[in-house]
């Protein structure tokens, strides 16, 4: 893990909500997400977050609350994007 990443993720537990369209929706923890990616396995391939914690913003696994699509790239209307 790269210096100063695990300051990151805490940093990212913080952060329990975002908004998209003015509307607040609560963020998607890693491993309640829509699809499997084996959180009870193995840490987020992409930002390092355990099963329950908040990813870092950015990372490419996040799923947007709203359309339940990636969050990095998703169409969805972020008021302040990742």
């Amino acid at each position: 893990m790269i210096e100063g990443w695990p300051k990151k993720i805490v940093e990212a537990q913080m952060i329990k909500t975002c908004s998209i369209g003015g509307k607040q929706y609560n963020r998607i923890r890693y491993g309640e997400e829509t699809s499997d990616w084996g959180p009870s396995d193995k840490p987020c391939h992409d930002c390092g977050v355990v099963e329950g914690q908040f990813h870092v913003p950015g990372c490419d696994w996040e799923q947007c609350p709203s359309c339940k699509g990636q969050a990095l790239s998703c169409d969805c209307d972020y008021d302040e994007r990742k």
